[in-house]
């Protein structure tokens, strides 16, 4: 085994570990992403931010581009443990509606700018663009399952095709509450409860 490989299983083990370290990393990588950018950010600038040295670094990553792969990862497991917030076989529809929106909201107002880069990165990089695709395809599939048997008990009269409802919804969600991500709480709060105001009324609650 030379060392690269070595090196290279070693850091396989502590990503599974998912250690503190690693962990103190990430967060500091998103920090830096968020506030300068992809270009902008080194790994120099991330060692320097989470106060460790280059070693420690690449003990854990290979790349500016791993830990990046990385965050991007995170933020997707947020966005789709947001859709699993209530029992939807236990919670009203409209109920679970408003808890979902709202979970999803506060995941994309929690990654601030990370959203906005993440989709730009998505257009340039294969492996970010198919982790994002992946996650979006994901969720409205989710979605629409949900209330496709919701319809089927007759229970909503939606305006358009669901699957054109779910796009349209998701899309509305995600890049708007990533232009609120730095603004105050009432203002997040109106645009949440507006979200979830308009989702009601293109779903077509019947009660």
């Amino acid at each position: 085994m030379t060392i690269s490989e070595a090196q290279e299983r070693a850091r396989s083990a502590r990503k599974d570990s998912a250690g503190p370290r690693r962990t103190e990393l990430l967060d500091a990588a998103a920090r830096c992403f968020a506030e300068h950018g992809y270009d902008h950010t080194s790994v120099e600038t991330i060692t320097t931010r989470a106060q460790v040295s280059r070693a420690t670094f690449y003990a854990y990553f290979s790349s500016k581009d791993e830990v990046f792969r990385a965050i991007t990862e995170q933020v997707c497991t947020q966005f789709l443990d947001a859709q699993l917030v209530v029992n939807v076989e236990a919670t009203e529809p409209i109920e679970v509606i408003g808890a979902t929106t709202r979970a999803f909201a506060d995941a994309v107002f929690a990654n601030g700018a990370l959203v906005a880069l993440i989709e730009h990165r998505a257009g340039v990089d294969p492996t970010i663009g198919a982790l994002w695709s992946q996650v979006r395809i994901r969720l409205r599939r989710r979605f629409t399952a949900f209330l496709e048997g919701v319809e089927d008990r007759g229970e909503i009269d939606p305006c358009a095709p669901l699957w054109r409802i779910v796009e349209t919804l998701s899309d509305a969600l995600l890049i708007g509450a990533s232009r609120l991500a730095d603004a105050d709480h009432d203002a997040r709060e109106q645009f949440v409860a507006d979200h979830i105001a308009i989702a009601e009324r293109l779903i077509g609650f019947t009660r």
